[in-house]
């Protein structure tokens, strides 16, 4: 049996070690995932055709959903997670993440622009250059997180 561990780093080497003693493998691509509450991914594991990619949290610019695929862009790399964005909410640390749309997330480091539009809506240009719309339905929720 395959296991992802989202535990704080002071737990991971005795858990680890007990589920491996018990017949279990530890996988950071695993559907099985075993966390600790507020504890928050430190890197994500992405995929750019054959390669595999551990992609570091802090470096993600945004994730965005195109119908199935799961993109996360990353120092200009863009990698498929497996993870759907509601999964990728409860796993990225708030303080850092948010939700703009119903299909995208958003690092607030990374935001280089915002552009207030009509109707309720911010356009974003992240540091990565990419564009990022927030909708009406974040719009709120977005300003009292950046205090705008």
């Amino acid at each position: 049996m395959k296991i992802r561990l989202m535990v704080s780093d002071q737990r991971y080497a005795e858990l680890a070690d007990w589920l491996t003693v018990h017949g279990a493998e530890i996988d950071d691509s695993a559907d099985l995932i075993l966390s600790e509450k507020n504890v928050y991914a430190s890197h994500l594991i992405g995929r750019n055709g054959e390669e595999i990619y551990r992609l570091k949290t802090a470096e993600i610019s945004h994730i965005e959903s195109y119908a199935h695929d799961i993109i996360a862009y990353c120092g200009g790399i863009e990698c498929k997670l497996s993870d759907p964005l509601r999964r990728l909410e409860e796993i990225l640390d708030p303080q850092e993440f948010i939700r703009v749309s119903n299909s995208a997330i958003i690092s607030i480091n990374h935001i280089k622009s915002i552009r207030p539009m009509l109707g309720q809506k911010f356009i974003l240009t992240m540091s990565d250059g990419a564009r990022v719309d927030v909708t009406r339905t974040y719009y709120y929720m977005f300003k009292d997180t950046l205090g705008i």
